[in-house]
């Protein structure tokens, strides 16, 4: 591969101290092309002895004015440009080498930003022993590599780490493989796979696709990477309630599940819309988890049909009021219904529910005026969190509701 080399052009004491640094360092990395980054005082002290080497013999080479040895924002401005133009002739950035060493504050500042804002591949600062006046001894001169994509890449993954936690999973995805295409270290590779294999996980989850997020989890229970992260306890509270929410279309961590998700619409994403209407479809869940219970739902073809309850199950006292639902041979309860049969049963849920008289006239007037559902009207975060309230309240009935929870909240990792 071609590599190229840009370099910033200082005075140092003499011009030709300066000058034989530049040259160890452009011998040290045998580049193809060197871009020299001058001043009109580096120009007459310190370039006529870079020319002069035997190092720059057959070599191609280029010279940059800089106008304003003081000014970073123009340096950085014009050294990006000197780097696009050096990726427009071939050369890729990870092969392009800056050199820091010498010149201005703001020569070395903006280079640097340059360099790293296009993803230059090494930045090279040359040490050595000092002499009086803290200048480099001539001879004792060392390179300092330092690589600005394992920064980038690092920084991806911290940033990939931050959207997980606020369960933005598609762009925590975006994010690392950013990283990987900046980065081949082994460790830092099997760290990131990590990383995407979770992230999947919990985006499958976040998408009720309870399934294949059970299966990916699984595959990653024994993974070291869970205590480095530190979320190897919740991860398997997780298992256990994916494993029986993929198993049972009716169960206690379902409906805990339901309630997260909801919370995540709304809480962190603000999502009012999205946060309510799960919660209507959890108060739907609420009662269909009853009923089924109660054993009411005609179960065909290994499923419950959730749109047919079976009368015949109930005392007949209550068959007539319920049998005005009856729609193609099937009864179908709406919601307010299920509720009041459930009530009707002895069922403390359908008490509650049916006593809390704002949830059931919210609930309906909601799902009803809604842009998600037949309305155009938006939800506010006060509605939002109303109904969350009536909800948590419809819930926290059930045994050990706080451990559900606890078994179906998404891990943060630290």
């Amino acid at each position: 591969m071609k590599k190229a080399m840009i370099i910033s052009v200082g005075t140092g004491k003499s011009g030709k101290d300066i000058a034989g640094a530049i040259c160890i360092s452009i011998k040290q990395q045998h580049p193809d092309y060197v871009l020299f980054l001058k001043t009109k005082e580096s120009d007459t002290k310190t370039m006529p002895y870079i020319r002069s080497d035997s190092i720059l013999e057959g070599m191609r080479f280029g010279e940059l004015n800089i106008p304003d040895p003081n000014d970073v924002e123009d340096i950085s401005l014009r050294c990006q440009e000197a780097i696009r133009e050096l990726v427009k002739s071939g050369y890729e950035p990870a092969d392009i080498v800056a050199d820091f060493t010498s010149g201005t504050k703001a020569m070395s500042a903006g280079l640097t930003i340059a360099a790293i804002n296009n993803k230059v591949g090494t930045l090279i600062y040359i040490t050595g022993e000092r002499g009086k006046g803290g200048r480099v001894i001539s001879g004792t001169e060392r390179p300092i590599p330092i690589q600005p994509n394992k920064i980038i890449a690092e920084s991806l993954v911290e940033e990939a780490i931050a959207l997980f936690n606020k369960y933005q999973y598609d762009a925590s995805l975006d994010s690392l493989g950013k990283a990987k295409g900046m980065l081949k270290s082994p460790s830092f590779l099997e760290r990131v796979d990590f990383l995407e294999r979770l992230c999947k996980v919990y985006r499958n989850w976040d998408r009720f696709n309870l399934a294949q997020g059970f299966k990916s989890l699984k595959e990653l229970k024994k993974n070291k990477y869970l205590n480095t992260f530190h979320i190897k306890g919740v991860v398997e509270k997780n298992l256990q309630a994916l494993c029986r929410e993929k198993d049972n279309q009716f169960c206690e961590e379902r409906i805990a599940d339901l309630l997260e998700n909801a919370r995540r619409r709304g809480n962190i994403e603000k999502k009012f819309d999205d946060a309510v209407a799960r919660l209507y479809r959890l108060c739907e869940y609420i009662a269909q988890f009853h009923l089924h219970k109660k054993g009411l739902y005609v179960f065909k073809d290994k499923e419950w049909d959730t749109s047919n309850v079976d009368l015949s199950t109930i005392p007949a006292s209550l068959q007539e009021k319920y049998s005005k639902y009856k729609e193609d041979g099937k009864v179908k309860l709406p919601l307010y219904a299920s509720y009041q049969l459930l009530s009707d049963l002895g069922e403390g849920v359908g008490k509650r529910f049916l006593d809390d008289k704002e949830l059931s006239k919210k609930l309906l007037g909601l799902r009803n005026n809604s842009i998600l559902a037949h309305g155009f009207n938006p939800i506010s975060e006060k509605t939002y969190k109303d109904m969350l309230g009536h909800v948590e309240a419809l819930i926290k009935s059930h045994d050990n509701f706080e451990g559900l929870s606890r078994k179906v909240r998404f891990p943060v990792l630290k």
